[in-house]
């Protein structure tokens, strides 16, 4: 049953599509319904969302400059969700050593919805935020171009707080593809990446954007297989120097409704990246099951961990 409700919650993310904008090949993006939690420290600067105008979310940070034990994480979660959903993984980080100062992630959509619910690793912190907040439980779909100046903007926050111009990205869904354009578009950022996670992102398409939804559904224009964007973003290199890649998926085309196989069940690899197939798994599972979690912050901390 559990299973049932997850996959019916992702499927909404396909059939709620808005009205065209004023670009017929444009669907408009829903307006979420307010900003997300804001958990920062309190002397984390606030930024602004750039196409809502209100504030960002999210969560981390201690206070300026405090010591690091490793480079800097930014969680980037997918549709329709927020920085809540990384509240599990925040954990089992903190468990491993790790502080809030090392430990970041924004709410780059406003208040998001429940489809980040997984199988089998409950998000109890989130439930009760999103509750608290008057959450309405509807789905409120977004994309990658329009929040990149928001991600490209949190990650020099972090930078400028921290003290470390290295950082590491580890994203979820439409995150995966947002973390890279972002890393496209400024190129500057490259240099500074020590370590790249995308878990299950349509780097080649994806289930929910099937052929013919790139006009009528948020997102599908970019990811769809086959799309320019797709091909502009996978030119030239699917993964950059100097920094690490992991990929993390189903690989089965069977667990992850989101790359149902044999058409996209590889979807989310990326050439240069090491690439970690867990058959059989659930879309929200890659990214918080505990096990799986042990394996991408065990490579994260190959490369981002101080000596001191």
């Amino acid at each position: 049953m559990r299973r049932a409700a997850a996959v019916g919650v992702a499927l909404a993310l396909l059939l709620s599509s808005a009205s065209a904008a004023d670009d017929p090949g444009k669907p408009e993006r829903t307006r979420p319904q307010g900003p997300a939690a804001w958990k920062f420290a309190k002397t984390v600067p606030m930024l602004v969302d750039s196409e809502w105008k209100w504030r960002v979310g999210g969560f981390g940070g201690i206070r300026p400059r405090h010591p690091l034990k490793h480079v800097p994480v930014i969680f980037v979660h997918g549709n329709n969700v927020d920085a809540a959903d990384w509240y599990p993984v925040r954990d089992q980080f903190r468990k491993a050593g790790w502080t809030d100062q090392e430990l970041w992630a924004l709410s780059y959509g406003g208040l998001g919805g429940s489809n980040g619910t997984a199988l089998f690793t409950a998000n109890p912190e989130r439930d009760r935020e999103h509750d608290e907040m008057g959450q309405d439980g509807s789905t409120y779909i977004t994309e990658n171009d329009a929040n990149v100046p928001d991600l490209y903007r949190f990650i020099r926050v972090v930078q400028a707080y921290t003290g470390s111009r290295r950082f590491v990205l580890v994203s979820h869904s439409l995150g995966v593809t947002l973390a890279r354009k972002t890393l496209l578009v400024h190129k500057g950022l490259r240099r500074d990446l020590v370590a790249f996670v995308g878990i299950a992102g349509a780097n080649h398409g994806t289930t929910f954007c099937p052929p013919g939804s790139e006009g009528n559904v948020v997102s599908c224009d970019e990811i769809a297989a086959g799309t320019p964007w797709l091909a502009r973003l996978n030119a030239g290199g699917e993964t950059y120097g100097p920094a690490r890649w992991m990929t993390v998926y189903d690989g089965s085309g069977a667990g992850d409704p989101a790359y149902v196989g044999p058409t996209y069940a590889q979807s989310p690899r990326l050439e240069g990246a090491v690439n970690l197939q867990f058959p059989n798994t659930y879309h929200n599972d890659l990214r918080l099951d505990p096990k799986i979690v042990a394996v991408y912050r065990g490579f994260i901390e190959r490369y981002a961990t101080l000596r001191r």
